[in-house]
């Protein structure tokens, strides 16, 4: 579940405090923070479908309080469940992980209930909603279309949200929308054989992913001062301190995975970078690692001396 494009990130903050003087210096202490943040980052992707399933309870309270009213309706005592009742709904509830997310005593939706409610409220107001309460055909296609409506109308760049998870972990201000699109992949790929074994995807896809992530921020701490004198080497007209710090810090990391993973290709390693500094550097952060990157690289082809096989060769 836990994509190389998120540990990279992951790396990028956790390098970034070794940088400035955390960790004092020991290479399993970073390594522990790293994988603690990624651990964190799994942990809100089951609280993402904690969420659903609490949206879907206030549903069950709503019901229960409107069947003991003193003068109920025939809608209030014979209501419809279609959305309660929603099978991949049923499907998280019954889930091993979730169930055990759900039960916990400090679960943070059953502290956020105005928040919940508040979603229940815009959700039941909506057009697509009664549109799905009112068809009496029933269908997981249907479910899920429903769920992933809830998440990309109401969940997704939701600041009451990102207010709550700032408050909850230190380690979730950037990881909602990864967590909330795993969340809809996830959904999408239900159907009538899977629905009743559904088992929420390990936290990595494959145990070398966890080993990427270990060898990733290990051998970049390693090898930092190496990885400046290559940087300095290529600047023109420029002195290391200049760089901007986190522009520093990606091109450690993205010459880590150039130098030491013979089996990632190089363009793709350049392309992740590239991207990351988009988002966590300067406006020009991007052209200006995408061209010392390319330097290098062309340095080492031209000497035959960077050591790719396989999938590195492309």
């Amino acid at each position: 579940m836990i994509s190389r494009r998120l540990v990279r990130i992951k790396a990028v903050q956790t390098y970034y405090a070794f940088v400035q003087g955390n960790y004092d210096g020991s290479l399993e202490k970073v390594w522990e923070a790293l994988e603690m943040s990624i651990e964190k980052s799994y942990e809100l992707f089951v609280e993402t479908f904690c969420l659903i399933v609490a949206i879907a309870d206030h549903a069950e309270y709503k019901i229960e309080f409107n069947r003991n009213k003193l003068l109920p309706t025939e809608e209030d005592l014979n209501p419809n469940r279609k959305f309660v009742d929603n099978k991949i709904i049923q499907a998280f509830r019954a889930e091993p992980t979730i169930k055990k997310y759900m039960e916990k005593d400090s679960s943070n939706w059953s502290e956020h209930y105005e928040f919940v409610r508040g979603i229940f409220n815009k959700m039941t107001n909506s057009e697509f909603y009664n549109k799905y309460m009112q068809d009496e055909s029933r269908s997981i296609k249907q479910d899920a279309d429903m769920i992933c409506k809830i998440v990309n109308k109401y969940l997704v760049d939701n600041p009451d949200l990102d207010t709550i998870l700032e408050g909850e972990s230190i380690y979730w201000n950037d990881d909602i929308e990864f967590s909330l699109s795993n969340l809809i992949q996830t959904v999408k790929k239900l159907n009538d054989e899977n629905i009743e074994n559904f088992r929420l995807p390990a936290m990595f896809r494959i145990e070398e992913d966890r080993e990427f992530a270990k060898k990733l921020i290990k051998d970049t701490c390693l090898y930092r001062q190496k990885f400046d004198e290559l940087i300095e080497k290529n600047l023109q007209k420029w002195e290391l301190q200049r760089i901007a710090f986190m522009d520093r810090i990606i091109l450690h990391l993205a010459l880590c995975e150039m130098t030491q993973f013979p089996e990632l290709p190089v363009r793709v390693t350049i392309n992740e970078y590239i991207d990351i500094a988009k988002g966590y550097s300067t406006e020009k952060s991007g052209i200006f690692i995408n061209g010392i990157l390319d330097k290098i690289y062309n340095q080492y082809k031209n000497d035959n001396s960077l050591n790719k096989i396989g999938m590195g060769l492309l």
